[in-house]
C-alpha cells in the first residue's frame, strides 16, 4: 500500500501477461498436439482442446477471482495502516473506501489488483453524478448510473447500476443507483472541504 504521485488505474505489466500468457499456453499446446499427434487420438484431443479452452476459462473468470482476492487483501491492508475503512464501495472495476477523519481515500482497480494507493482527499478536484440517461421522449432510459471523480486529472468512475439493458429513470433500481451515487459524490466532497482546511 502505497501513496502514489499519481493514480494509478491499470498496470500494464499485469493486463499484458492476463492476454498474452494464457494465448502462448494454448499455442504451445496446439503445436505439441500438431508435432506429436499427427494421428489424432486422447493426446491429440488433449492438446488441441485442452490448452485454449483453459486460455478461454482464464479470460472469462480468472479476472474477476483476482479481483475478489485482492479485495480481500485491500481491507487487511488498510486495517493495518490504520484507516477507518467503514465508508467503502465496491464497484465493478474499482474499490473505494473513504477514511473521513483522516481525509483518506483508498483506491483499487480491477486492472491494477496488486497495488492499493491510498490518497489524500484533498487531492480530488471535483466528484460528479452521471445518470447515463439517454434517448427521446418514453425511449429515455439509462444502463449505467455511476459517481465519478477526479485526482490528479486522471477520471474515476465508479458504477452504482449497470446492466445490458436500457432501464426506465423512474425505475427503482436507477434510482437507487443515482441515490447511492449522489451520495457518494457528497462524501467525496465532503472529504474534498477536510482536505482542503475548510
Amino acid at each position: 500500500m502505497k501513496t502514489p504521485e499519481k493514480v494509478k488505474k491499470t498496470n500494464y505489466g499485469y493486463l499484458l501477461g492476463y492476454i498474452l500468457i494464457p494465448l502462448a499456453v494454448a499455442a504451445v499446446s496446439v503445436l505439441i498436439g500438431y508435432l506429436f499427434f499427427k494421428d489424432g487420438g486422447p493426446g491429440a484431443v488433449v492438446c488441441f482442446m485442452g490448452g485454449p479452452a483453459a486460455a478461454i476459462l482464464w479470460w472469462i473468470f480468472a479476472g474477476g477471482v483476482i479481483y475478489k482476492l485482492a479485495q480481500k487483501k485491500m481491507l487487511k491492508q488498510l486495517d493495518g495502516a490504520g484507516i477507518d475503512r467503514r465508508q467503502i464501495f465496491y464497484s465493478d472495476g474499482c474499490v473505494v473506501s473513504m477514511d473521513m477523519e483522516q481525509g483518506k481515500i483508498g483506491l483499487l482497480f480491477h486492472w491494477n489488483p496488486f497495488e492499493v494507493q491510498v490518497v489524500p482527499a484533498g487531492r480530488v478536484t471535483r466528484a460528479w453524478t452521471d445518470d447515463g440517461a439517454g434517448g427521446p421522449g418514453i425511449m429515455r432510459g439509462t444502463n449505467r448510473v455511476s459517481f465519478l471523480f477526479e485526482i490528479d486529472g486522471i477520471k474515476i468512475r465508479v458504477n452504482t447500476f449497470i446492466s445490458n439493458q436500457r432501464w426506465k429513470m423512474n425505475d427503482e433500481k436507477v434510482l437507487e443507483g443515482i441515490s447511492k451515487a449522489d451520495l457518494w459524490v457528497h462524501v467525496l466532497e465532503e472529504a474534498q472541504r477536510r482536505g482542503a482546511g475548510v
